[in-house]
This record gives C-alpha cells, structure tokens and sequence, in this order.
C-alpha cells in the first residue's frame, strides 16, 4: 500500500514538473488561497458558532430563569390562566422558543405551548436537579436546546424553554456561502495576479527557448535580444555567445564537407549512369556506396545495401571471400556467379571487382552485371530448337521408314496400309508447319481478319469436320453440346482453326478411355465456346504460362507428349485479334477446360 502511495506520488511530482512557470505559479498561488481560506473558515466558523451558541444559551437560561420566578405566585394560588398566559407569551415574543411547559412538583404537566398535545417523549426529560440544566434534542424540527430551572428548588415544579438551534446553522451556512465566494474573488483574483507575475517571467524564458528552436532550425546568425540584467540576461548573453561558437564551428564542417561531397557527387554522377551495378565495398566487406542499377538488380533499398556485407548477397561465395582475403591486391576478380536478390529471388550476374585506394584507406569497387535474362533466352533457345528439330525430324523419319518398307513389300493391301502411316506422319508434319507460318503471319501487320456475322455452332461444326479423322481415330469419347445458337461477329476460318488447336491439344493431353465434351453457351458479353477434357491437367504455377509462344510443361527432350509449343499461342493471338478472352480452369491429374469468349453480333 505504502509503495502504490510512494509511485502515484512520484508521478503527480514528475507530471507537475512538465508544467510551465507560469502554470506552477498559478498552481501555487491557488494552493495558497484555498489553504488558507480553508483554515480560515473552519476557525471563523468554529469561534462564530460557539458564539452564538453562548449567547443563545445565555438568553435562553435568562427566559427560564425569569419564568420560573413569575410563575410562583400562579402555581402556588393555582391560577392556571395565568400561567398559561405566561407561557403563551414567552412562545410568541421569542422566535428562539420553540415550546414552553411548566411541570408540578411530581412531574405532571401544568401548562404547555403545544397545539397538538403535549409529546409524551418529553416527559421526565432533562430533570431540573441543579439550578440550571441544558440537553441538546434531535427532532423532527432540528436541534433544539432544552432549558430546565426548578421553581421554589424544585417544590413546586420545573419551567422547561426549548430553544431552536437552528438559527446558529442558517447563519453558519451564510457565513460559509460568504466566505466561499470570498475565496472564490480571491482565487480568481490571485490567479491573474500569477498569471501577469508568470508572464513577467516567463516571457524571457519562451523568448529564449523561441532563439534556442530558430537557432535549431539552421539560423545560425540569430540572436536572443533579452535586455534584463538578471540571470534571465545572463543567460542569453550565454547563448549568443555560445551560438556565435557553434556557427563557426558548423561553418568550418560544412567547408570540409563540401569538399567531400563535391567528390562524393563527381564519383556518383560517373556511376549513376552505368546501366550495370557498381557498388563500392571497404576493408571489411561491408558496402559504402551502390548506385541505382545495383538497387535494381538486387530488388531492394539503399537501407537494405549500404552497411551490409558484400557476401551476403552471393551467398558467401568461396572465389569471392579468398579474393578479399588474398594478400595480392594486384589482381583483378570477374566470375559469373548466383545473386541472391532482396525478393527471394536467384539471378545470374556477371561480377568483376577491382582494387582501388581512397584517401590512403583500400577500397574495392565491384561491378555487377545481371544477365539472368540473357540465361533464360540462351535456354529457351537450346529448347526451341532441340523441340522444333525433334518434332521435325520426327515424322520424317516415319515417313521415310513406311516408305522404304512399302518398296518392298509385295502385298499391295499392306504396302496402302504403309503409304496410309507416312501420309498421316506428312500430315503431322504439315500442322507444323502451318503453326509456324501462322506465328509467322501472326506478326506481319499487313495480316488482317476477315469478320463476319457467323453462327457459333457453325463455327463447332467447321472444326469437329476439319478433324474429323482425328477425332474417330483417338478412341475418345467425343461429345459435342451445343447451346442455343448465336451470331457473333469473327473470322470464321480463323476462329475454326483457333479451335481445332484446343481439340488437338485435348486429344494429345488426353489417354483412350477418356473424354472430351465441346461445347457453346451464351454470356451477356457474347458466345462462350468451351473444350473440357479428362486429361492429365495443368499445374497452377502454369496456367498462364501456357499461352507463351514455345512453352510446355515439360520441355525436356525426352518429354512423353510431342509437340512444339505453338498451338495455345497462336490460339491466344487469333483470340485476342477477335477482341476476345481466353482462360483455363484445371485439376492437375483430372483434366482440363478451356473457353473463349467472342463478342455477340
């Protein structure tokens, strides 16, 4: 309990320390007021209520006494009228009195004041055994003194005055209303009184924090004008002079660093337009400088590059540490090696390094650059020809068997039936070679489109005819579900051959016992034409990337389907070409579902 105390305590002191001058000032003015008034009151209001309180015992006791005496001669002759008359009179010329009763001798009432009977909870109270006696009553009318004096020592009765209190609080009440609202006037005006005394002092003080923050702010030739003499003057005296120092001083750096920013900016302004990445490294591996080709090729920020090691970027390559390392500083370092990119990402770069010295300290400067692109087309070139050389030679090579074995053979149903494989083998050939010339005329600009209004179950029946052979032969079941018909606004042939592109790459992707459904249905936007087959599916990673010209799943040359990766391209083009969409949707493993859109007519 005692440390809770302790740390609030602590932290009303540090809060109340955050306070201005001024505002400690009023604080403690208030504080000042409110204490003193507080003890005031309560000392004035003590000494005014028991004031009163014996001055109004004093006068009730005079009023028992008097009654007493002028009620001897009525008791004792039994003159009830009188008494009653003595009575009534005191209750109606003293506000004071609240009731008056007169008791005989064995405590039976005499005369009373009380209209509405005499309360039985004041008899035998407050007995006259003395000369005097007083007992303060709680009642339902407030607290009222009741005032005893025996008549004739108690031989003939008692005289009972009860005198209200109540006077003694309304006062006290006023008094303190009186007093609270002079303490109020007091504290409001002893508020100003501070806060004009705060002002005298603090005003000084602001004027020269005021110098202190514009002297901050880079204005170095600012002065704190404070003409007092006192320590306020003194201290701003102390602060010019302490600022005239550090104006010089900061001018003497800046000078220096001119000088090295000057050079600094020469060497940037050479590097910051090389189109490879230069960074500049020092006796630690860590790097200093990197301009914005490297950022780029590291995929980060200048947070992320300067003050980190050189190798963290290449992995920590062995050639590179023995470089930094070797004692032979005559040698210059280029290897083609992995960059580990801020993304994630591998890359290919080129890194060449060389040694340099820079204000008597070694440097090394390294030059980067990425050729990751330039692996990947490399690649892609060894792929595209080695694919387009196999698919090539492919039916060749069939053809030319069939051939040989058909010159030979004597029975004329077998050697047709030879000559049928290397027609179909040349007729493999020839889709290659028209998707070749296709891609070919997909570039040429002067290649336009055709577009009529055309039926899209036409355009269903002109590719399933077209492949017809295909389709028989591919032991598939083939089924065609046309939605209600539409015309659209397309190329026929194009769109036709568009098609038989998704078919042929079903029936390829798809083995005998499976299915294929080829279907129309109608959007808002147009025609939907769809292909939906049970083959062997297509990775997520992949879906958009088989719209590339000359990609396959599987590039390899030893891949299990053929093909030259042209069909889905130029199905894209001829498709884009038709202001149309194309997409996929597929389950590795259980098949897949292209469609297109083309706009209705």
């Amino acid at each position: 309990m005692k440390k809770g105390t302790q740390d609030m305590l602590e932290k009303m002191i540090s809060s109340i320390d955050d306070f201005s001058i001024r505002t400690k000032l009023i604080l403690t003015v208030i504080s000042i007021i409110l204490v003193l008034g507080v003890l005031m009151g309560s000392y004035l209001n003590v000494v005014q209520t028991n004031m009163m309180k014996t001055e109004l015992n004093e006068k009730g006791i005079s009023i028992t006494r008097n009654l007493a005496e002028n009620s001897v001669n009525p008791i004792l002759t039994d003159n009830q009228v009188r008494l009653q008359w003595l009575v009534k009179t005191i209750k109606e010329s003293e506000p004071e009195v609240v009731y008056v009763f007169i008791t005989d001798e064995h405590g039976e009432v005499l005369v009373h004041t009380f209209s509405g009977g005499f309360p039985v909870d004041l008899r035998s109270i407050n007995p006259a055994t003395d000369d005097i006696n007083t007992l303060l009553l709680d009642t339902e009318m407030g607290y009222i003194r009741d005032i005893s004096c025996p008549i004739l020592e108690g031989n003939a009765g008692e005289v009972h005055v009860g005198i209200s209190q109540e006077n003694i609080r309304t006062i006290a009440d006023k008094f303190t209303r009186y007093l609270l609202l002079f303490v109020l006037l007091l504290l409001i005006a002893g508020s100003n009184v501070a806060y004009l005394a705060g002002s005298v002092v603090s005003s000084p003080i602001l004027q020269l924090k005021r110098s202190v923050e514009i002297f901050g702010k880079g204005d170095l030739d600012h002065k704190a004008h404070i003409s007092s003499n006192n320590e306020i003057g003194q201290l701003a005296d102390s602060f010019n002079d302490m600022a005239d120092h550090i104006g010089y001083l900061i001018k003497e750096k800046e000078k220096a660093s001119k000088e090295i920013l000057e050079t600094r900016n020469y060497l940037t302004k050479i590097v910051s337009g090389s189109l490879d990445g230069i960074i500049v490294i020092d006796d630690q591996g860590k790097i200093e400088f990197a301009n914005e080709a490297f950022i780029e090729i590291s995929e980060t920020s200048m947070d992320m590059i300067v003050g980190y090691n050189a190798l963290s970027f290449v992995n920590g390559d062995n050639d590179m540490r023995y470089f930094f390392n070797s004692p032979d500083k005559n040698i210059n370092f280029i290897k083609e090696m992995n960059f580990h990119a801020g993304n994630g990402k591998m890359k290919s770069v080129t890194m060449s390094i060389a040694v340099v010295e820079y204000r008597g300290e070694q440097k090394y400067v390294a030059v980067a650059k990425d050729i990751t692109e330039m692996k990947k087309l490399e690649q892609m070139k060894r792929n595209i020809i080695a694919n387009i050389s196999h698919e090539l030679r492919t039916p060749l090579n069939i053809m030319k068997g069939y051939v040989e074995i058909a010159l030979d053979e004597p029975d004329h149903q077998k050697r047709n039936s030879f000559l049928e494989r290397s027609l179909k083998a040349l007729e493999r050939q020839n889709w290659m070679i028209q998707d070749l010339l296709e891609v070919a005329r997909c570039d040429d600009e002067l290649e336009k489109m055709d577009m009529v209004k055309t039926s899209i179950n036409c355009i269903i029946d002109m590719a399933c005819k077209s492949i017809n052979g295909k389709l028989d032969a591919s032991g598939l079941d083939i089924s065609i579900k046309k939605g209600p018909d539409m015309f659209v606004h397309a190329d026929p042939e194009k769109l036709a051959y568009a098609l038989t592109k998704i078919i042929d790459n079903a029936l390829k992707f798809t083995d005998k016992g499976g299915s294929i459904e080829i279907g129309t249905f109608q959007e808002d936007r147009g025609a939907v034409v769809y292909v939906k087959d049970t083959g062997v599916g297509i990775p997520n990673d992949q879906k958009e990337l088989i719209f590339d010209r000359f990609y396959q799943v599987d590039s390899s040359s030893t891949r299990k389907f053929g093909g030259n990766g042209l069909g889905l391209a130029i199905v894209k083009n001829i498709i884009d070409q038709h202001e149309g969409r194309i997409w996929v949707d597929s389950v590795l493993g259980k098949g897949s579902t292209f469609y297109f859109i083309v706009s209705g007519f």
